[in-house]
């Protein structure tokens, strides 16, 4: 299911961090260890998982801001509205309290230097789409595919015209449809993906997490257009979950072309 958080700032003109990405990931978190510490718990400490991979299956899409000015490593925010896309797998022990987790909650984004606040005004739900086999997306925050490559600590990662692409693209959606089957006790079936058309120029951002403290990371993505063929399933699990990795830090969220 799919929720849109219409979001209005507590002060004009506030300023939130660049690299906001992990404080709305934890704010998630928060929100639905506040709702139902059970299950966040096990988000958290395990999720979806198919073999030694592990899922959230959630993830969300940057802030939608009219009106915005860079300031150094902050974002000065004009707009008095914004709006933030929240995207999590479907499953009926989920839906019963996600519409209402985020009522009455402030999203608040800050670092050492500035702190700024969010009043949730209104939630929608947004109808989930037609899903075909053939299927044009728009990245609503980049999409990440990363690989090892001999004993480096960081991994690489990997342009959308890389020769492997695909492979890691298909692989990351394969193991999250396994992690779903095993999760809900069903039989494995094999389905396909048979081709990723990428019909935009692809534009690269590279997103700090944690950034300012001892274990900054720093996560690589691309924005881009794509069409893919491939059975429903994968495209329902795409959609809702995201594609990619790092989806719950806010990877991978896509709207339908």
């Amino acid at each position: 299911m799919r929720i849109k958080l219409h979001l209005y700032q507590e002060k004009p003109e506030q300023l939130i961090p660049i690299n906001y990405q992990y404080g709305i990931s934890s704010f998630i978190y928060n929100t639905i260890a506040t709702s139902n510490n059970s299950y966040s718990k096990w988000l958290h400490d395990s999720g979806f998982s198919s073999g030694n991979k592990k899922f959230k299956f959630f993830t969300f899409s940057r802030l939608d801001i009219r009106d915005i000015r860079v300031i150094g490593n902050k974002l000065k925010i004009f707009s008095d509205t914004l709006q933030l896309i929240i995207s999590m797998y479907g499953i009926k022990s989920f839906d019963s309290f996600v519409t209402g987790m985020f009522e009455n909650q402030k999203l608040r984004l800050f670092d050492n230097a500035t702190e700024a606040s969010f009043i949730i005004n209104t939630i929608e739900t947004e109808a989930e789409p037609e899903y075909s086999e053939k299927m044009i997306f728009r990245t609503l925050s980049p999409i990440v595919l990363s690989k090892k490559v001999n004993d480096r600590t960081v991994p690489q990662y990997l342009h959308p015209d890389a020769e492997d692409y695909f492979e890691y693209f298909k692989r990351n959606l394969e193991e999250k449809y396994i992690a779903l089957c095993l999760h809900n006790n069903e039989k494995v079936i094999e389905r396909k993906i048979q081709c990723l058309k990428i019909i935009s120029t692809p534009k690269s951002r590279l997103i700090k997490i944690k950034e300012g403290k001892i274990d900054e990371t720093s996560i690589r993505g691309f924005d881009y257009e794509f069409e893919l063929q491939a059975d429903k399933e994968f495209m329902k699990i795409g959609y809702e979950t995201g594609f990619g990795i790092n989806n719950s830090l806010g990877f991978g969220c896509v709207g339908v072309k």
